[in-house]
């Protein structure tokens, strides 16, 4: 098994949503791995901070990181939103905020990071939900339909780019601190993702990877 520490060592790693309980756990593991992490938030302390559903924005800091930084290895999009809605009550500005934000961060940002990858190769992880892969529940449309977007987005770039290694990871509960009971602790998250970057799986790519825990049923 590769060691990540010898093999991420001054790789340059782009974690979107940078300022979440998971970005920031993202952002300290890969920085710990030796990583040269770009942090992209849209507040607070991150390396870039912007819209990420606005188009022109995306275009410009993924450009200023390969301008930068001369190379691109690795996407982690952590960006993401949850809410519950019964379908006859859901408005319209908040289906299209879910999709904006769970969806439309992800096109755009496989899409650039994407550009500047194909050519040498690089990993690209997005952050899916057990609700993208599995029946829909009652009030959770919206983000089920946001989530399973993501995941055929990872498909397609799989399917598009041979030379990119792209995964989803499924989450059901993401479990922080001492919390317990059904879920996924972040940290092993975090954790599967620096070993997908660190040693790529041919047969995984374009795949979802269950992160359910133990105890998810």
């Amino acid at each position: 098994m590769t060691d990540p520490c010898s093999y991420m060592q001054d790789k340059v790693v782009v974690v979107t949503g940078a300022g979440g309980r998971l970005g920031q756990r993202l952002v300290a593991q890969f920085t710990e791995v030796g990583a040269h992490v770009v942090a992209i938030g849209n507040e607070g302390t991150e390396d870039l901070i912007l819209d990420l559903a606005n188009e022109d924005e995306v275009v410009d800091a993924f450009e200023r990181i390969q301008r930068e930084c001369k190379r691109m290895d690795v996407l982690v999009h952590a960006v993401g939103t949850w809410s519950e809605w019964p379908l006859l009550d859901t408005k319209l500005e908040d289906w299209e905020r879910m999709m904006q934000i769970n969806l439309t961060t992800g096109f755009l940002c496989f899409r650039e990071a994407a550009r500047h990858m194909v050519k040498d190769g690089g990993t690209i992880i997005g952050i899916c939900a057990r609700s993208g892969l599995e029946a829909a529940v009652a009030r959770g449309g919206a983000y089920a339909a946001s989530k399973a977007g993501l995941l055929r987005l990872v498909e397609a770039v799989a399917a598009e780019h041979p030379t990119l290694n792209t995964y989803a990871l499924a989450p059901s509960v993401i479990l922080y601190k001492d919390a317990s009971g059904p879920g996924v602790h972040a940290d092993d998250l975090v954790q599967l993702a620096i070993q997908l970057c660190s040693e790529p799986a041919s047969a995984l790519r374009g795949t979802a990877l269950q992160a359910y825990g133990m105890h998810s049923s």
